[in-house]
């Protein structure tokens, strides 16, 4: 059994730090009527930077691409 795409990229989770609503983050260029399809998605331009964090489960350091974007503007955790 296959998830739908769509049903995946409109999900969300909450925050692993504050318990907020979390979004998938899109890269890429995203047209107009693909934005409308994701309104749950912040789109994070063509490039892909790995970043730092430390994991809130383990405190250890890791690094990669954020797939997820907290929406608390107080809180703006991402992670992968």
């Amino acid at each position: 059994m296959t998830k739908d795409c769509k049903t995946t990229r409109t999900a969300t989770r909450k925050c692993l730090v504050c318990g907020h609503e979390a979004w998938r983050i899109m890269y890429g260029m995203i047209m107009p009527d693909a934005r409308e399809q994701y309104p749950k998605a912040e789109f994070a331009g063509c490039v892909m930077m790995e970043e730092l964090r430390i994991y809130p489960a383990t405190g250890k350091v890791e690094t990669g691409v954020p797939k997820w974007a907290c929406q608390n503007a107080e809180c703006r955790h991402r992670w992968w």
